[in-house]
């Protein structure tokens, strides 16, 4: 319960944020007047990895962030193995770091990482998921609890509140799976349907959500109203099963990432929604915070969560009626064309 109040808290907090800002995302508001303070600064980055496209995308806005303040990045993908990403942090330490990015494979364990960083003199930003540090210099996160609450609203939607339910959660290493679960448990309590699998999943894996699926649709006899499944590449091994039991369409499956394959399913109607993270923003507010904790000053936050100062990005929900317009208007150059959704019609959002 204290982590679902740490979770609303931080909504509440983003709900006043943004409606100062006119819904828009503040990708100058954390971190945007930190300005030029000088060049040649060395920003390290630690990404979790390189199996999931996001994070292709997170890094190079960082990295072009980065270069624009004057400052160099240098990379390294730890592949979802922990013990990997401490001897990278290690390395990287080693190679004269001004600032650190974290993107953790393990929050608990990476505390240990910020304590070496912090040992060094280096300041350490914590990318989308949380390190358990009270080192940490700087957060910067999506809405993790709107995620939750958007996946579990657009449940009810599609089952009209009622039916079996399966919740099928990210990583428990990481606190993003914590406070999505924390908030589709939050909005789903007290309403007349029934959960019948509610678990974590090791590293987010697609072929654990596949069989998990196929488990409960044989132990149910298919009558599942609804997947709640925190990621799109989970989600993409629950339509899998549900294809395989011709009854995908009919049955809620939620995801998380916008990733094409996933538009793709919801443009054929198997996936029912996504929700979309401004990765574009998100990467520059890191760069922008790192930049500025590189040259000893602070940036600015819209908030503290657990006593770090944080800068949050707002999601969005991508379904079959806005889908057009997230791939036109929405979507950051390059992520993704209206062919990767509609092979064959590229006029289908003229």
């Amino acid at each position: 319960m204290k982590g679902a109040r740490h979770v609303s808290r931080r909504i509440a907090v983003l709900t006043v944020v943004t409606a100062v800002a006119g819904g828009a995302v503040l990708a100058t508001g954390a971190a945007g007047h930190v300005g030029k303070v000088s060049a040649g600064k060395t920003i390290c980055v630690a990404m979790k990895t390189q199996l999931q496209r996001r994070w292709t995308f997170d890094y190079k806005a960082m990295a072009a962030e980065a270069k624009r303040l004057g400052d160099k990045t240098i990379v390294q993908w730890a592949n979802d193995d922990p013990a990997k990403q401490a001897s990278q942090v290690e390395s990287l330490l080693s190679q004269g770091c001004d600032a650190m990015i974290i993107v953790p494979v393990d929050d608990k364990a990476a505390a240990t990482l910020v304590a070496k960083a912090k040992a060094q003199n280096v300041p350490v930003v914590s990318y989308d998921i949380l390190i358990q540090s009270k080192d940490l210099a700087y957060f910067v996160e999506r809405n993790n609890g709107l995620v939750g609450r958007l996946q579990a609203l657009a449940a009810l939607r599609f089952t009209h509140g009622k039916g079996n339910y399966a919740v099928i959660k990210g990583d428990a290493a990481n606190s993003v799976a914590r406070d999505i679960s924390d908030n589709v448990a939050k909005t789903l309590k007290g309403k007349p349907i029934k959960i019948v699998y509610n678990q974590f999943t090791k590293n987010w894996d697609p072929k654990t959500a596949l069989s998990v699926a196929e488990d409960v649709l044989s132990r149910y006899n298919d009558d599942i109203g609804a997947f709640v499944t925190s990621n799109d590449g989970m989600a993409t091994g629950v339509v899998q099963a549900l294809k395989g039991r011709n009854i995908a369409g009919k049955v809620f499956v939620s995801g998380l990432d916008a990733d094409p394959a996933n538009l793709q399913l919801i443009a054929q109607g198997a996936q029912t929604m996504s929700v979309w993270t401004p990765i574009d923003q998100q990467g520059k507010l890191a760069a922008a915070a790192a930049h500025s904790l590189a040259n000893g000053t602070k940036p600015a936050a819209q908030a503290k969560v657990q006593g770090i100062p944080t800068a949050f990005v707002k999601v969005v929900e991508v379904n079959k009626a806005n889908l057009c317009r997230y791939i036109t208007q929405v979507a950051p150059k390059g992520w993704v064309k209206v062919t990767d959704v509609f092979p064959g019609k590229p006029n289908q959002c003229g």
